[in-house]
């Protein structure tokens, strides 16, 4: 519940550094069934803002988007911490990492586009996204009755790139996504930031990370020192929960007010 993870916080002095990550989608952001949807509001913006320009604060967000579409969404200022396609891509001030092996999947992406498409026309309000080296199939606007099988045949088209190993599957909330076969997720990006405040800073950080798909179980087991919160109601290894994103608008604001 919302008292539990600020009464987390409050234990949290104010001398160490407090690390405040969150998920875009259903998190920052109202899910939608049109990815292009989703924008961060005025006031979230602020938020994040505010929080990042405490001391000892800093902020992020960890996302299975590109980097350049959170900035589109979501822009912020420079010195917050943008972790895109599920901690393949880290942006923070003029710092940029790539995982060496990202670009190669490109390839492999544009022909499994193609067979993609195909299905996503058999199954009206399926939407295709196209990140360029992954390719998501989100079935949230899809009839009910059909939601399963629009997946399925999603996977029967990527098979072939699944079974020789190019790419790999990771499943979300009424959405498959087909990314290079890197073993890269969203704890890694928590843990590089975490990182990259500890070198900062010269001091040992307190993590806060929000997220309500099942691929941020990553960046909640990666946490050693704090707290992950899901957002939403389902097995997981977060230690703590919200009840929704008017929960995690109160929590912002509040941080805002830490001193």
């Amino acid at each position: 519940m919302l008292a539990d993870v600020q009464q987390a916080i409050e234990a949290v002095p104010l001398t160490e550094p407090l690390v405040v990550l969150a998920d875009f989608d259903g998190t920052l952001a109202e899910l939608h069934p049109n990815p292009a949807a989703p924008m961060l509001t005025p006031m979230r913006r602020e938020w994040l803002r505010d929080i990042a320009a405490q001391p000892n604060t800093f902020a992020g967000i960890v996302s299975g988007r590109r980097i350049a579409d959170l900035r589109r969404r979501a822009p912020l200022p420079s010195h917050l911490y943008y972790a895109g396609l599920h901690g393949m891509e880290i942006e923070h001030d003029d710092v940029r990492w790539q995982h060496p092996d990202l670009d190669r999947a490109r390839a492999d992406v544009k022909e499994l586009l193609n067979c993609l498409a195909v299905v996503v026309d058999e199954f009206p309000g399926a939407v295709l996204e196209d990140k360029t080296v992954s390719v998501a199939v989100h079935a949230r606007a899809a009839r009910y009755e059909v939601r399963a099988e629009a997946l399925a045949r999603a996977d029967a088209c990527a098979a072939p790139w699944l079974d020789g190993g190019q790419l790999r599957r990771l499943a979300g909330s009424l959405v498959v996504e087909y990314l290079p076969n890197i073993s890269q997720h969203k704890g890694d990006a928590v843990e590089w930031i975490a990182r990259s405040v500890e070198q900062e800073t010269g001091k040992s950080v307190w993590t806060l990370f929000l997220g309500d798909d099942v691929t941020d179980e990553d960046a909640f087991r990666a946490i050693t020192r704090g707290v992950g919160v899901l957002v939403g109601s389902r097995p997981s290894a977060a230690t703590h929960q919200l009840d929704g994103i008017a929960d995690v608008d109160t929590l912002l604001r509040w941080l805002t007010a830490r001193t």
